[in-house]
């Protein structure tokens, strides 16, 4: 409803307004004497005015409509919902939805053709066919569809949430690697009771969904799937360049917390993580980690203060070297996002470091607090809450890892956002402001 059509006809529609309105002083002034002249004059004006009144009425719920049909169609495949809304409006874009309402039917006009009925039946038929207990997730980690072998194997039916099953931390690391890899991945997943499986998982994108396959022998044992059967879903390729030259709106980001145990911000041994996943300015909430970390020594009063994670919360949580290969999963192929996002990836490096870890690769940074700045030189030096409110991000509580990662990327869409607007749309142009701000002040 925003773009440059709708503008172009709103600046129109207010030139004809303000054309009307002279007209109409004008007539009081010359016409002001003969009465008859005067009703006519000022009778054409009021007509006028009442014909772009609704006109404006009639565009504005036009551009509505095409804005809403958009969200709708931006869902993933199988769950563009435009039935009730098609049928309840009238108009060319109610048609248009109507369209693709049946195209997205198993019984509409693409069931023959490749498309959503034809898709959802193939599904079906796959789980059917297959010997190894299958499930599919939907983006909210949803159980979509599933065979009798994955029903009975999870104890779980259609529409039940996997997170009551299965740890979803693990789950959503091997997400991450079937995501960055562009192929399926062996992952064990622990179930949320007792015991843990063998599962290859594969990644439909963003959006789209996770197919999950279980081996049909050695499940509670064996450490990958039997190479009986195997599901591939994509071709294999390399990873993509996170180059200068790539569009912000197409780079995978992720949004990074990370809690330290010292005295002074990010000083002492890494004690919480937390990331989210984005796309562009678009954030997956479900796509997130939350790890606590025993540091193995005390968490000091400040920074307790600083996060309210105590010494209490972190013991017996697992010590870095084991949570490392998680954190490496939620970071790989991503640029890291956040305000201080240096001295949390730079905390993480020394954890590293302290661990042992020889192989400790990290993602580039792109901190929001210097972004902001960028966008206004005002700013600098803002904390994350000060630039919430500078750029109207909804606040909330904010209690855990999960919870600070959100704020991160809810920021960091925003700026996204403003960026786009500022005609800035490549890794490059935004990273060129940043230097420009910082060399400015």
């Amino acid at each position: 409803m925003m773009g440059g059509v709708w503008r172009v006809v709103m600046l129109a529609l207010a030139a004809a307004a303000a054309a009307l309105v002279f007209l109409g002083v004008e007539i009081t002034q010359v016409a002001a004497d003969d009465r008859t002249a005067f009703v006519r004059g000022l009778s054409i004006c009021g007509v006028g005015l009442l014909a772009l009144w609704y006109a404006f009425a009639k565009l504005t719920r036009h551009f509505g409509d095409l804005g809403r049909l958009a969200d709708r169609l931006s869902g993933g495949r199988g769950r563009v919902d435009l039935e009730p809304w098609a049928t309840g409006r009238g108009g060319e874009v109610a048609r248009l939805a109507e369209l693709l309402s049946g195209l997205t039917r198993a019984d509409g006009p693409a069931a023959g053709l490749g498309g959503g009925g034809r898709w959802e039946k193939g599904v079906l038929a796959v789980l059917a066919l297959a010997d190894d207990p299958l499930l599919l997730l939907d983006e909210q980690g949803r159980v979509e569809r599933l065979n009798p072998g994955a029903a009975r194997l999870l104890e779980v039916e259609e529409g039940a949430d996997i997170g009551k099953t299965l740890v979803r931390d693990d789950l959503a690391r091997a997400i991450e690697r079937a995501r960055g890899s562009g192929a399926p991945v062996t992952a064990v997943l622990r179930r949320t009771e007792e015991g843990e499986l063998s599962a290859r998982v594969a990644d439909l994108g963003l959006n789209a969904g996770v197919i999950l396959s279980f081996p049909a022998r050695g499940m509670a044992h064996a450490p990958g799937l039997s190479g009986k059967r195997t599901l591939s879903l994509r071709s294999a390729h390399a990873t993509a360049p996170l180059g200068d030259e790539e569009p912000l709106a197409a780079l995978p980001f992720v949004a990074l917390w990370v809690a330290t145990a010292g005295v002074e911000p990010g000083s002492g041994p890494v004690i919480a993580v937390g990331t989210v996943r984005l796309a562009g300015a678009r954030v997956f909430r479900t796509v997130s980690m939350a790890l606590l970390i025993d540091p193995a020594e005390p968490v000091s009063g400040e920074a307790v203060a600083r996060h309210g994670i105590g010494t209490a919360m972190v013991a017996g949580e697992r010590p870095f070297a084991e949570a490392w290969p998680a954190i490496q999963d939620a970071l790989h192929h991503c640029i890291a996002v956040g305000v201080g996002v240096d001295a949390a990836l730079a905390a993480l490096a020394r954890s590293a470091a302290q661990a042992g870890l020889a192989e400790a690769a990290l993602p580039p940074g792109l901190d929001l607090a210097a972004l902001a700045a960028a966008l206004d030189p005002n700013l600098a030096g803002a904390s994350i809450d000060q630039l919430a409110d500078a750029f109207a991000v909804p606040r909330r509580p904010r209690s855990g890892p999960q919870a600070e990662a959100l704020a991160q990327a809810e920021l960091a869409a925003v700026l996204f956002t403003r960026l786009g607007e500022r005609g800035i749309v490549t890794h490059g142009q935004a990273r060129a402001l940043m230097a420009g701000g910082a060399a400015a002040s």
